[in-house]
């Protein structure tokens, strides 16, 4: 898969990297496969509220496609937000104390979780026992039946506290590693909590049980709600997530299982679908904290869903969005730990193949995660393999992607390359080859292996200069590896400095 897009996805964790809102400088977008030829929208991206894929059947469908994006964002919390900040995924906190507004349409009062949640699920992080709330009248046989079930707020509530009492404590705000391992649901069997569903029972408080029932004590199965739109790629959308179990925040990244008799002859939904499956199972083992954790999967007859970190902020490409280059201390601490993930990356066999500046996450602390692995390749060769597959997004590529047979293949160099590119985003605070268009670029990386030019405006120290060089080595072999690159004089940051903004 190659994708030629527009520049501004103010959130990813979606299929594709498909954008949501398009940055009025960017050029059209197109994507092409393997064989079919290249087919280039020449429609002004500005004129559209996103960008989409030219290769869609027809007129039609990319028409329906955009009609719905723009629904979906006109629906969600999470784009409304994205005029407003580069940070449009607010902190966990926030969202624990406007639940009603990102989980719409769910009952949040009503008990439906057995009552030993937030303790003994596999993604318990040992939250305390909620309280007792004022007793109601209702019928024995009702009281019977939700005795051992607490409201999705109370394990909210509980998680809250305990969340909030790990932030005070330094000891435990340094061992995120050891939060994801606790984290995990790999084993766990989902169960989804409808919105909208058996409404008519009143809600009843919580009564500690004496005797849980039998499901009550099963440790691998979990309950979780549903809520906002965080944003979508061309066939996946990604929804916030909570654990109804224990209450902690998650993403979901969701693709439709095709069903009718065209989409299940359609090659694209099919690949799609596949390819889920396959990044989920790549990536289930992966923890670093610069990787964007992924916890677990789930296949029903009309989803595949795959459950993620939450990462509230932006990425670094709606940082650019709304604050332009950034302050080279900013873009050295950043280039610091997107090789951090990297080299992480490259030591397990993972060659991540579409490093741009919309698929690293951005905190609000300023930590940066690498995220959406939707084309990612896993291989047991040391140096990356020799994958002749183009696939990736043109203004990131190197060289020897667009041109396999003249390099023999490629391998994780390939991924050193898009970090050069990255980080002359972060100096320019534009994308790379800016002003040409995308076949072009093609064409230079093709005949000329030339890399992304440095706009006259930009002035690079003799040593952010040598990392520019080293990154975008025509050969390969010429280019440090991840671990390497982490050493270069250029990423060391001031006595003392930290981040507290982007200029």
């Amino acid at each position: 898969m190659v994708s030629f897009r527009s520049y501004g996805s103010t959130s990813t964790y979606t299929d594709d990297g498909d954008d949501w809102k398009v940055r009025p400088d960017r050029p059209p977008s197109i994507l092409t496969h393997t064989k079919p030829s290249l087919k280039v929208n020449t429609a002004d991206p500005r004129q559209q509220k996103r960008t989409t894929f030219v290769d869609a059947p027809g007129q039609h469908d990319r028409t329906r496609r955009i009609r719905d994006k723009q629904d979906d964002r006109e629906s969600s919390k999470f784009t409304e937000r994205v005029e407003e900040t580069w940070a449009p995924r607010p902190p966990a906190e926030d969202v624990y104390e406007d639940l009603d507004t990102y989980f719409p349409g769910h009952d949040l009062d009503r008990p439906v979780v057995d009552a030993n949640s937030g303790g003994t699920s596999p993604t318990a992080l040992d939250v305390g026992t909620a309280p007792p709330r004022p007793v109601s009248v209702v019928s024995n046989a009702e009281s019977s039946r939700m005795r051992y079930k607490k409201s999705i707020r109370i394990v909210a509530e509980e998680h809250k506290k305990k969340y909030r009492e790990s932030r005070a404590d330094p000891a435990q705000i340094s061992s995120n590693m050891l939060r994801k391992r606790s984290t995990k649901l790999w084993g766990s069997k989902p169960e989804e909590i409808m919105a909208g569903k058996d409404k008519s029972v009143p809600p009843l408080p919580f009564l500690p049980p004496e005797s849980p029932p039998d499901s009550a004590k099963d440790p691998t199965s979990f309950k979780w709600v549903r809520g906002e739109l965080i944003g979508q790629g061309t066939y996946g959308k990604v929804y916030l997530a909570l654990n109804a179990s224990t209450g902690e925040m998650m993403a979901v990244k969701q693709v439709d299982i095709p069903r009718s008799a065209s989409a299940k002859t359609d090659s694209r939904q099919i690949a799609v679908v596949d390819a889920l499956k396959f990044e989920s199972e790549t990536l289930k083992d992966l923890e670093h904290p610069h990787v964007v954790q992924y916890l677990g999967f789930e296949e029903t007859p009309h989803n595949l869903s795959i459950f993620l970190e939450y990462v509230p902020g932006g990425s670094i490409g709606s940082c650019l969005v709304k604050h332009g280059k950034f302050d080279e201390e900013v873009t050295k601490s950043f280039a610091g730990q997107i090789l951090s993930g990297l080299e992480y990356l490259h030591s397990r066999g993972v060659l991540h193949r579409d490093m741009k500046a919309d698929n690293i996450l951005v905190e609000t602390s300023g930590i940066c995660k690498i995220s959406d692995f939707g084309i990612s390749k896993r291989t047991d060769d040391v140096v990356g393999g020799a994958s002749t597959a183009m696939k990736g997004t043109v203004f990131w590529m190197a060289p020897e992607v667009i041109n396999p047979k003249k390099y023999n293949g490629y391998n994780f160099k390939i991924d050193i390359w898009s970090v050069g590119c990255v980080v002359l985003e972060m100096w320019a605070g534009s994308r790379p080859w800016m002003g040409i268009e995308s076949v072009a670029v093609m064409f230079q990386l093709y005949q000329a292996s030339q890399p992304p030019p440095v706009p006259e405006d930009v002035l690079l120290s003799s040593s952010a200069e040598d990392f520019r060089l080293k990154c975008f080595a025509i050969n390969p072999e010429d280019r440090p590896s991840a671990a390497e690159l982490r050493k270069h004089p250029y990423l060391a940051l001031q006595p003392g400095w930290i981040f507290t903004g982007f200029k």
